[in-house]
């Protein structure tokens, strides 16, 4: 449900934000809603995971453990988090950076999940459904988004890679009237 609520904030946000600021490309404004989504969910994540790794193992259908992986995993989504946090500031390869964590991990999540529904007949909600999906869904969104950006010379161009060097400014002329 959770997970639902999220998607429908991001849209409604960036829908809300684009409307109010014409001046910005609706798809960055989009994507730093996206990335909200991401980061919130994460650290949602990575608190399940830190507090009660037993009973979310459980859920998901694996066996209890001493918490290891729990915590493992707690930390990379935490990491996440952090990532798609700072994204909201730090944009271009920044954002490129957390998407590629974020598919990194969630294909990652999504191979383990298919893997145990397959071999191991795990069926229970927080293994296969909509989490699974969203471990698909999610990073097409944002590579999507991403990619708009980048064409439309948005936010998902670093500055340093759209500024040009005024000629005068080339470190090959010292002064007006003196070459090297």
């Amino acid at each position: 449900m959770g997970i639902i609520v999220a998607v429908i904030v991001a849209l409604i946000g960036g829908f809300v934000q684009s409307g109010r600021h014409p001046d910005r490309l609706a798809v960055d404004v989009h994507m730093v809603w996206w990335m909200a989504v991401v980061a919130a969910g994460s650290v949602l994540g990575a608190g399940y995971l830190i507090f009660d790794g037993a009973q979310t193992a459980e859920w998901i259908g694996y066996v209890r453990g001493d918490g290891g992986f729990q915590w493992q995993t707690a930390m990379s989504e935490l990491a996440i988090g952090v990532l798609g946090t700072m994204a909201y500031w730090f944009r271009g390869y920044f954002w490129l950076a957390t998407i590629v964590a974020l598919t990194t991990q969630s294909v990652g999540d999504a191979a383990g999940h298919i893997y145990y529904t397959v071999v191991h007949s795990n069926s229970r909600p927080y293994n296969f459904g909509l989490l699974l999906c969203t471990d698909v869904l999610l990073p097409t969104v944002m590579w999507a988004l991403y990619a708009m950006s980048w064409r439309k010379k948005g936010d998902a161009v670093p500055k340093s890679a759209t500024r040009q060097v005024a000629p005068e400014a080339q470190p090959d002329n010292i002064g007006p009237d003196v070459q090297c």
